[in-house]
């Protein structure tokens, strides 16, 4: 073989292994044509020189690839080569080329593909977007003339204002819209001058749904908290409206992304029927109805009447039947209340609320008599705050009092004349007041509410746990059981203050006479009032306060509270084989994976620190939170714990909202504007507004006003 044959078959043998599939490749490929004997090699300069050009290993031939994809339309004569089939004639290649490049199909495919190329990398919008820019563009016009009819309605319904007036065009909504334009909101102005007169978006319907879709935004974000949280507490309690109408809150309680505890109230929910079977199916319809993940429900909050809190047929029974790991807990401001209430069984401490409560009453009655005496407020049975409040201030201004209702029974004061019934009643209240039961039972319970108040205002807040809320209980019970134990010493105290207001108001702490046969009061035989008013009013009242304070807040739901062994404290309590078989307890009923072995090492892990007693009451359970980096476990258990819920306080403050939003001159407000009121929309940002707005505008049909 000579030089010139060698170098030629090297060339071929090149060409034929560099064979390309792709354009921009940089090897030669060969191709057999079945009509020419000769083989004929495919260039690696034509890929170059055409960019719309490909090669096919399978078809062995040239094809275009815009046309391949966008396959043009025919209008005449037939697709042939380069779209349809592989191209193999490469004699002539050049010529077929040119020839495709300036033929219509071929444009038509590198204009659409072009095209395709700029809207998936958002260079350019597609065909039908911009056929509907002047649609797109009328959309955004109208959600700006949506946002001040929206932030007005929600400014009317943050303050308080009736949106309407006597008639449906006028009132404070239509007024502010005004205000509005005249302030120079050209948008608005624009919109009120130039719509249609059915298309002003100022009806009380467009007001009705404006307000539920901001209640609905607002309820939307919650529930998308709640569902991304590991665990979340239903709240409920159920309250009657001015209309009459029963009506059931419902809240969740839960830890958010940023380990802060959480209640949000969600919605009220009118109940047909009140039994336990009725208001249970009101519960589960709307957590289904706000879209709530329930396989993530731990616990229940209700109040501790037999309906909600029945063993055997209550709603958390049925609710708890439904989902295994659900647990009910009594509200402990319920409870606490309750523990006050049960103080009654002590007929003097009865007696003295009750006189405490007429001589309140009186003095409010009146808008003159109001004047003449402290402003205390009223001795409230359900807002637990304010008994205490009441009872403090009323001993705190006693003296003050008792000269008021003096004057008043004899009519000295020449300023202020009074009828008879009005002296009849103060001379029955003076003298109520200056028995020494009275004088005696009002110290006792003025220095015990006292103590209570704080600890009431505490079981308020939303940050409080179950482990707080026995702390602070078993705090109450040691204080009331070393003053049990040293009853002479403490009662000493408050006897020489009852014998200090006694002689300001000129009367005298003296024992009641004393018979052989007497069975309505104490009867003991003694001469010294201390001692007969220790044993008669004192003791009896610190046992009922114990021994309530004891049954009322015993630690039901063990599993539940066993949690608390996870808390340093209670770790040095325990050793490592009792912790284990409590932690088994915990494992089983929640089902959490390696919950037993992160333990293990969680035991250890604070053993190992050797804290001071004083260093691990600092800690909180959500200071604990901090902690779980390396356990998840023990951060997925410790999140149900701060979950359960303590109190529903949350929603016994969604009452006072309903009484402020449903008053008589708004009885017959629906529940879906009642909902979207009650929620708290003045927490609405801008963006909710916006996006409040974008909703109304999808429900109509071709988005315009």
């Amino acid at each position: 073989m000579d030089i010139r044959s060698f170098l030629i078959k090297k060339k071929s043998d090149e060409d034929n292994a560099s064979a390309v599939l792709e354009p921009h490749t940089s090897t030669s490929v060969s191709a057999q044509n079945d009509s020419i004997a000769q083989k004929r090699n495919f260039k690696i300069e034509w890929l170059k020189q055409y960019r719309w050009l490909v090669y096919s290993r399978h078809l062995k031939g040239g094809l275009c690839k815009h046309c391949v994809v966008f396959r043009p339309v025919v209008k005449r004569g037939l697709l042939g080569a380069f779209i349809v089939s592989e191209f193999t004639k490469y004699k002539d290649f050049h010529f077929h080329a040119k020839k495709h490049m300036q033929s219509e199909w071929h444009r038509d495919s590198v204009s659409q593909s072009t095209d395709f190329l700029k809207i998936m990398s958002n260079k350019e919008k597609s065909v039908i977007d911009q056929l509907n820019t002047a649609q797109h563009s009328q959309i955004e016009q109208n959600r700006k003339k949506l946002v001040p009819i929206l932030s007005s309605i929600i400014f009317c319904a943050t303050h308080d204002l009736a949106i309407r007036g006597k008639l449906s065009c006028s009132g404070n909504f239509h007024d502010l819209l005004k205000f509005r334009v005249e302030s120079g909101d050209s948008v608005l102005s624009e919109h009120l001058s130039t719509c249609h007169s059915k298309a002003k978006y100022t009806s009380h319907r467009i007001q009705n749904e404006l307000i539920l879709l901001s209640g609905n935004v607002l309820c939307d974000q919650i529930v998308r908290e709640v569902n991304s949280s590991l665990s979340f507490s239903l709240l409920a309690d159920e309250t009657s409206d001015i209309a009459g109408i029963e009506q059931l809150s419902i809240g969740v309680r839960y830890v958010d992304s940023s380990k802060t505890i959480r209640e949000e109230f969600i919605g009220f929910s009118a109940l047909q029927t009140l039994d336990a079977v009725g208001i249970a199916t009101s519960i589960l319809t709307s957590v289904e109805k706000y879209g709530l993940d329930m396989n993530k429900l731990v616990g229940l909050g209700f109040d501790g009447c037999s309906v909600m809190a029945g063993k055997e047929n209550g709603v958390q029974k049925i609710i708890c039947d439904k989902y295994s790991k659900a647990t009910f807990f009594h509200c402990a401001s319920h409870r606490l209340n309750l523990v006050v209430n049960d103080l009654n069984a002590v007929t003097e401490i009865q007696n003295t609320v009750g006189v405490i409560k007429e001589v309140i009453n009186f003095f409010r009655e009146s808008v003159l008599r109001r004047k003449l005496a402290t402003n205390i407020p009223l001795l409230c049975d359900t807002r637990w705050s304010a008994k205490y409040k009441s009872i403090r201030i009323f001993a705190e201004n006693f003296i003050n009092i008792k000269s008021v209702l003096e004057k008043l029974s004899h009519n000295n004061d020449s300023d202020f004349k009074v009828n008879t019934t009005t002296r009849t009643k103060a001379h029955q209240l003076s003298c109520a007041t200056s028995t020494s039961q009275f004088i005696i039972s009002l110290n006792i319970i003025s220095k015990y509410s006292a103590q209570l108040e704080p600890v009431t205002n505490k079981l308020q807040g939303k940050s409080i746990d179950l482990y707080s809320v026995q702390n602070h209980i078993q705090d109450l019970l040691t204080i009331f059981n070393n003053n049990r134990e040293q009853s002479d010493i403490v009662f000493n105290d408050i006897f020489n203050n009852s014998i200090f207001m006694a002689e300001k108001i000129g009367a005298e702490i003296k024992i009641p006479r004393i018979t052989s046969k007497q069975k309505n009061r104490s009867n003991y035989e003694t001469d010294s009032a201390e001692h007969y008013y220790r044993l008669s009013i004192f003791i009896p009242y610190l046992d009922s306060l114990i021994s309530s304070l004891s049954r009322r807040f015993s630690s039901t739901n063990k599993i539940a509270f066993s949690i608390s062994l996870l808390h340093p404290t209670n770790i040095k309590k325990y050793t490592i084989n009792d912790f284990k078989e409590k932690i088994k307890l915990i494992s089983d009923h929640y089902e959490i994976e390696n919950m037993i072995e992160e333990s293990n090492i969680w035991y250890q892990y604070w053993i190992d620190k050797n804290l001071i007693d004083s260093q691990c009451d600092e800690i909180s359970f959500v200071d604990l939170l901090a902690h779980c980096e390396y356990y998840p476990a023990i951060f997925q258990i410790l999140n149900i714990f701060i979950s359960l819920p303590p109190t529903t306080c949350t929603i016994e403050r969604s009452f006072s909202t309903l009484r402020r939003v449903k008053t008589w001159l708004r009885s017959t407000t629906g529940e879906d504007r009642l909902n979207g009121l009650c929620v708290k929309i003045y927490d609405m940002s801008i963006a909710d507004i916006q996006k409040a707005a974008d909703h109304r505008l999808r429900i109509s049909a071709v988005d315009h006003l």
